[in-house]
């Protein structure tokens, strides 16, 4: 039971904070709470089992988070490459999402290809795998508190093959909704392209050397960098569309790699660093959802206080627990 509540948690932080702590349930107006539930369950079964496979891959095999952040980078071009298909369909969700810095070559719009890639990398899977991760820093057996990269798996083969089918099942319900209900279809080249990008990210991620695990850098520091990198992503796509899209491609990936960098360089804490993203999609979400009205309001309010609770009780346990103990690389 241990490890089915570990991997359930991460399950529905994975899907809660993809798509409604930004507020996309918005997207179409006030969502009806039933249309909400329903949503919740189909997020859960397609991020969420994402989200377990890619955690279960990467310390099942003893490797850290460049691996965990290639797998999310891969979960990314799967997703908007072949089941909701927004990187090639110029009409995904009435946007128009690829006439910005359109690529003809490649057939993708380059903001859009850049911004879409790293919510799913940041957001769907990194931050709620490090707030997962805090969350539950024992070893399912064993009190004793050790890095992430060594505790392992969290579940057996059985839950293994629960994950990949919810996962599929998932993709599968929003291929019909998104694609094959509107009738878009990609060409092979775009498909194949993607296939080789994606396949390319898993090789490199599980090629990767073992992690050997290392001190935290200072939380606040760290929660402050997540936060204002993140805020100037976001920020960057909302640049007016008569702005150079070149220029917009630049301005969506300096932020990106001055808070890699000084993560890097500082060693920043990955909780820290997680934690600043999710309130970075606090203050996005409220934003959108403050714009229909009262009643959404209200609802964004309750979730964004639930999310920073969880951010505290996460704060509050590594905390309590201490250090992990270090170990030899594997």
């Amino acid at each position: 039971m241990k490890s089915l509540g570990r991997a359930l948690t991460l399950a529905l932080l994975s899907a809660i904070t993809a798509e409604f702590l930004l507020g996309d349930q918005w997207l179409s107006g006030a969502a009806p709470l039933g249309q909400q539930i329903a949503e919740l369950v189909l997020y859960t079964a397609f991020y969420g089992s994402a989200a377990v496979l890619i955690r279960e891959i990467a310390r099942g095999t003893g490797r850290g988070w460049p691996s965990i952040l290639l797998l999310a980078f891969a979960f990314g071009v799967i997703e908007e490459g072949f089941v909701d298909q927004s990187l090639f369909n110029p009409d995904f969700a009435g946007e128009h999402l690829l006439a910005y810095g359109f690529i003809p070559g490649l057939a993708i719009g380059g903001p859009w290809t850049i911004f879409v890639l790293t919510l799913h990398v940041i957001w769907s899977m990194g931050a709620p795998i490090a707030i997962a991760e805090a969350l539950f820093p024992r070893p399912l057996v064993g009190r004793r508190v050790v890095a992430p990269q060594v505790q392992g798996r969290w579940l057996g083969v059985p839950g293994i093959v629960v994950a990949c089918i919810l996962y599929v099942v998932g993709g599968t319900a929003i291929l019909f909704a998104t694609v094959i209900g509107p009738g878009f279809a990609g060409t092979p080249w775009q498909y194949l392209t993607a296939a080789v990008v994606a396949a390319a990210a898993i090789v490199v991620a599980l090629r990767l050397p073992r992690m050997r695990p290392r001190g935290r850098g200072p939380y606040w520091w760290s929660l402050l960098t997540g936060l204002v990198a993140t805020s100037l992503f976001v920020g960057a796509d909302r640049l007016p569309r008569d702005f150079s899209p070149w220029l917009g491609c630049l301005v969506l990936l300096l932020p990106l790699a001055a808070g890699a960098v000084l993560a890097a360089v500082l060693r920043l804490d990955v909780l820290g660093l997680a934690t600043g993203a999710v309130l970075t999609y606090c203050w996005l979400g409220l934003v959108k959802a403050l714009l229909l009205g009262v009643l959404p309001a209200i609802e964004q309010c309750v979730l964004v206080a639930a999310v920073i609770a969880v951010l505290i009780v996460a704060y509050r346990m590594r905390r309590h627990v201490g250090a992990p103990v270090r170990v030899p690389a594997l």
